[in-house]
């Protein structure tokens, strides 16, 4: 690696005396990036302070640990509240995804403070950059920031990548932002997404096809071999709940969220028990469902929704056949109860990826088959092609996939996890870390005459002298 790779995220993982506290991507990644040797990750601490935001963001806090350095500033209650809590998850989350009816018309007006909070992240960034480093920049609560850092001046080689979904053009349009937003994809010099259903929406998006034509499909992945390590590691060997004995235990794991379509899994399973009585005796639900953004409105609805198919479902039936818990647990216990489990449900919505799935898949083989059922609007849906994929919208469809994961012959079983493990094996987290930073350092370097302005906050950009290199990223 000849560049610092210069990762920028919302939320940082500050190491502790005993390393970084690992969890999900952060436990694939993290490896790759020590392994490097040169590496700076900067973001929001996840503190919240009661200084003035100009002092909080003078001084940023530095430490180093195995060749990392993590730079984090603190936030205002103003700034998590309108940053990250309304604009963050009441506005852009939703529309992302496509859910436009979940979005909060009023929490739209936040978008001033989602700017400032960009725009000091560039101003507390930007003296730390040297000329050759390679700056990455994740996900949509950072969309500002490349044109942020280009107007301070900064002309490095810039990368994001958006890890949600991207929606239609049609949805899209509902965001009063909508406009602005999309210019400001013009700072990157390459832009990654996770399937090529995102490359091609983001490319309708784009207000311009120079930018369109630096979107790129680069899907995520897990370290397969590290994930079954936890399935080893005497510690983590057992399910921290009690497991149900039965036939075949089907299993759902995820953060609480109305994108997970977890009402609408428990309502397909107890159409599966009612129209194959066979399966009351011999099939269980476990559903782990981990509190998410509780104080926001959309969360709590979903829980009580979640709640109240749960009671049904339990109710319908002598013996009650699911077990839920709505506790989060580390991937120590995840990993166990994943390779417990003999089929795994993933019913999101609309999913970027969808680690779970790959997760599942890594944890079964021809000798320990598991099924996984799947939506086809999860991310992974497009490379985990064994699994059983249904319609997104269409729970009828969902049980039907249920059924037949549980009258599945053993050699089919058998023979969908050989594929499905061979295909995360193949392509891992690290493979696709070094895709993309391999790709952005390649980028032809862009004349700029000035750096990028943009202007009002509403309505359509003024920008100033932008001269970009021609180039096509490469369409995976």
């Amino acid at each position: 690696m000849h560049n610092r790779l210069i990762v920028v995220s919302n939320r940082v993982p500050l190491p502790s005396a005993d390393g970084v506290s690992l969890g999900g991507l952060v436990s694939a990644l993290l490896p790759s990036l020590e392994a490097m040797g040169s590496t700076m990750w900067f973001g929001w601490s996840g503190q919240t302070a009661s200084a003035p935001a100009s002092v909080l963001w003078s001084t940023p806090h530095r430490v180093s640990a195995r060749g990392v350095e993590y730079v984090t500033v603190d936030l205002t209650e103003r700034e998590v509240h309108g940053y990250y809590e309304e604009y963050g998850n009441r506005v852009l989350w939703p529309l992302l995804h496509g859910l436009v009816q979940h979005m909060a018309p009023e929490a739209a007006a936040s978008y001033e403070v989602y700017r400032a909070v960009n725009q000091r992240f560039a101003r507390a960034l930007r003296p730390l950059l040297r000329p050759d480093d390679l700056v990455w920049v994740h996900d949509y609560h950072l969309i500002p920031l490349g044109a942020e850092l280009r107007q301070l001046g900064w002309h490095g080689r810039t990368g994001y990548f958006q890890h949600t979904p991207i929606p239609s053009v049609e949805a899209w349009s509902q965001l009063p932002q909508g406009v602005v937003l999309a210019d400001l994809f013009s700072a990157y010099d390459l832009i990654g997404v996770q399937t090529d259903r995102d490359r091609v929406n983001l490319g309708d998006i784009l207000i311009s096809e120079d930018t369109a034509a630096r979107v790129a499909a680069y899907p995520i992945s897990i370290d397969a071999e590290h994930f079954r390590e936890f399935t080893k590691a005497s510690a983590g060997s057992a399910v921290p709940v009690e497991w149900p004995d039965a036939e075949m235990v089907y299993f759902g794991v995820e953060r609480l969220d109305y994108t997970k379509g977890i009402p609408q899994r428990l309502e397909a399973f107890e159409r599966a028990l009612i129209s194959a009585p066979e399966m009351q005796e011999g099939a269980r639900f476990v559903q782990w469902a981990a509190p998410s953004r509780t104080g926001v409105p959309e969360y709590q609805a979903e829980r009580e929704a979640i709640e109240a198919a749960a009671e049904r479902l339990n109710a319908r039936f002598d013996d009650p056949p699911l077990e839920i818990d709505f506790e989060a647990y580390p991937a120590e216990a995840v990993a166990p109860a994943l390779e417990q489990a003999d089929v795994c449900v993933v019913s999101s919505v609309a999913d970027g990826m969808n680690l779970v799935a790959k997760e599942f898949a890594a944890v079964h083989s021809a000798d320990h088959p598991g099924v996984l059922v799947m939506s086809d609007m999860c991310g992974a849906a497009e490379e985990l092609t064994d699994a059983l994929i249904y319609p997104a919208d269409d729970v009828d469809a969902m049980s039907a996939a249920m059924r037949e994961a549980y009258f599945m012959p053993l050699a089919e079983r058998r023979r969908r996890a050989a594929s499905l493990r061979e295909v995360v094996d193949r392509h891992t987290s690290r493979d696709w870390l070094h895709e993309f930073v391999s790709d952005l350092r390649e980028v032809l370097p862009r004349t700029r005459v000035a750096a990028t302005y943009v202007g009002p906050h509403h309505g359509t950009p003024d920008r100033r002298g932008v001269t970009p290199a021609p180039r096509t990223a490469r369409a995976r």
